[in-house]
C-alpha cells in the first residue's frame, strides 16, 4: 500500500523545520551489518495501517524475524497521519529505526538528510540487490547512485474489466485507446444505473495515460517541468473526454467512494486500478466475475508503478539492528511471508507472486515510480486542484497544464 492519496502540501513546514535541525548535526559514520549472531538490541519499526489485515501480516512477519533473531526485539509503531507524524519525529530528533518510505516523499527526505546511506551495508553484508526490479530500487536512489531504502512491494495499475457485462455487449477487453472507445460505446447498455468506465479525477491515473502517448511531467533528470505539451494535452483530452462524452463517470457520479467499488457494485465494467482491488473484491464482492487485464496502451505501454521502502533513519541507535530487520523484510524470506496473502505484489523478481497477478507482472517493464522532484509537494496539490476543476468544467486544459507547468518550473528553480 502507499500513501499515493495523501496530501503533501501540508508538509513543507515541517520540512523546512527538519531542515533547520539537521543543519547542525554532524555526520555519523554508516557501518556494515555484522554476523546476525552478533547483532542485538531493541529497535521500533514504524509503518501505517492500511488495514486489518494488512498489520496482521506484517505482526506474522515480524513473529519469523524473531524467531530467526531472537537476541533481536522489535516493537511496532503505527503512525497516523504518517508523514506528518514521522516528519515531527524526525525534527524532534527520535525518530523510528526502520520505517516506511513512500516513493513521492522518497527525494525530499533524502534530500533532507534523514535517512540513513545503505550501499556500505549492502557491501560489507553482500545483500544482493540483483533481485529488485531497477524502477523500483531507483526510486530509493540518488543521482549518485546512494541507496536509501529497499522496495518492500509494489503495485502498478492494470484494467479491471466485468466479464458478465462484456459479454452481454459483445466486446473484448481493449488493448488500445481506440478499442477502450469502441468497447464503451458498446457498454452503454450493458451497465444498468452506471457507466461504462470509472474514472477519477487523480493524476495517480492519469499519468499512466500520459506516459502511454509519450508526455511525461518532468525529464528523465527530473530537472525540467514537461507537463504543458502536445503529448499531455492530447493524453488529458483523450482521459476527460472519456467522461464528456458520456463514456465514463467519477466515483461521485457514480454513488461510489472510489473505482474499485464501482466495480464490485457494478456501477462500471472497466476500472483502472492496482492490486489492491484484487482482496478488496474477494472480501467485500466474492460473485462479482471479473478479470486482471493489462493497461491499454496508445504510442506505447505506460504505467505507473507504486511502491514504498524500508529504510534507517540517520538518527538511528542502532544501525545493526536496524539493517538486519531491514535485509530480512526485503530478503526473499520476509518478502515471501509479507506477500503471501496477495495484499501486495513482491519488488523480488525471485519471490513468486500469488496466482492471477500476471497482468500487474506484465507491467513492471514499462511502469516509472509515483515520484516527482524534491519540494514538489505544492505542484502535486496544485495539478490535483486544476485537475479536479478540469472535471467540473471550471477550467480548460490549456491553461490547467500552463499553470502546473509554471508552478513546477518556480519549484525547480528554488531547488537548484
Amino acid at each position: 500500500m502507499t500513501l499515493r492519496k495523501f496530501t503533501l502540501g501540508a508538509l513543507a513546514a515541517l520540512l523546512a523545520l527538519v531542515a533547520a535541525v539537521l543543519a547542525t548535526d554532524g555526520q555519523s559514520r554508516p557501518a556494515g551489518a555484522a554476523a546476525p549472531g552478533a547483532v542485538s538490541g531493541n529497535i521500533v519499526l514504524a509503518h501505517w495501517a492500511s488495514s486489518a489485515e494488512e498489520t496482521a501480516l506484517l505482526k506474522q512477519v515480524l513473529t519469523a524475524f524473531e524467531k530467526k533473531y531472537p537476541q533481536i526485539k522489535v516493537r511496532r509503531r503505527a503512525l497516523d497521519p504518517y508523514p506528518t507524524s514521522m516528519l515531527a519525529q524526525f525534527a524532534a530528533r527520535k525518530p523510528p529505526d526502520v520505517f516506511y518510505v513512500d516513493s513521492n516523499v522518497a527525494p525530499d527526505w533524502i534530500r533532507q538528510g534523514l535517512l540513513e546511506p545503505l550501499n556500505s551495508y549492502v557491501s560489507r553484508s553482500k545483500f544482493s540487490t540483483k533481485a529488485f526490479y531497477p524502477r523500483l530500487l531507483g526510486a530509493f536512489r540518488d543521482s549518485k547512485g546512494e541507496t536509501y531504502g529497499f522496495p518492500k512491494d509494489w503495485s502498478p495499475l492494470a484494467m479491471q474489466t466485468n466479464t458478465a457485462m462484456l459479454q452481454k455487449a459483445g466486446v473484448q477487453p481493449p488493448t488500445t485507446w481506440a478499442t477502450l472507445n469502441s468497447a464503451a460505446a458498446k457498454l452503454r447498455g450493458a451497465v444498468g444505473g452506471g457507466k461504462p468506465i470509472c474514472i477519477a479525477a487523480d493524476w495517480a491515473r492519469l499519468l499512466a495515460f500520459v506516459y502511454q502517448n509519450g508526455g511525461s511531467f518532468l525529464n528523465a533528470s527530473r530537472t525540467e517541468a514537461t507537463v504543458d505539451s502536445p503529448a499531455v494535452r492530447k493524453a488529458t483530452e483523450f482521459y476527460v473526454g472519456l467522461k464528456t462524452r458520456g463514456l465514463a463517470g467519477t466515483p461521485a457520479e457514480l454513488g461510489v467512494g472510489w473505482c474499485g467499488e464501482a466495480l464490485g457494485k457494478e456501477k462500471a465494467a472497466i476500472v483502472f486500478e492496482g492490486n489492491w482491488v484484487v482482496p478488496y473484491m474477494a472480501a467485500n464482492f466474492p460473485d462479482v466475475r471479473y478479470q486482471n487485464n493489462p493497461m491499454v496502451k496508445n504510442k506505447q505501454e505506460g504505467n505507473l508503478a507504486f511502491t514504498v521502502s524500508y529504510s534507517i533513519a540517520k538518527d538511528s541507535k542502532n544501525k545493526q539492528a536496524a539493517w538486519t530487520l531491514l535485509s530480512y523484510l526485503t530478503g526473499p524470506e520476509g518478502m515471501r511471508i509479507w506477500t503471501s496473502k496477495g495484499l501486495a505484489l513482491p519488488s523480488r523478481s525471485d519471490v513468486k507472486p500469488l496466482a492471477g497477478r500476471t497482468a500487474f507482472l506484465q507491467a513492471a517493464p514499462a511502469a516509472r515510480p509515483w515520484q516527482f522532484a524534491p519540494g514538489f509537494a505544492d505542484v502535486i496539490t496544485v495539478a490535483g486542484n486544476e485537475l479536479s476543476a478540469v472535471f467540473e468544467g471550471k477550467q480548460t486544459i490549456p491553461n490547467m497544464l500552463e499553470k502546473i507547468q509554471s508552478e513546477a518550473e518556480r519549484t525547480l528553480r528554488r531547488g537548484r
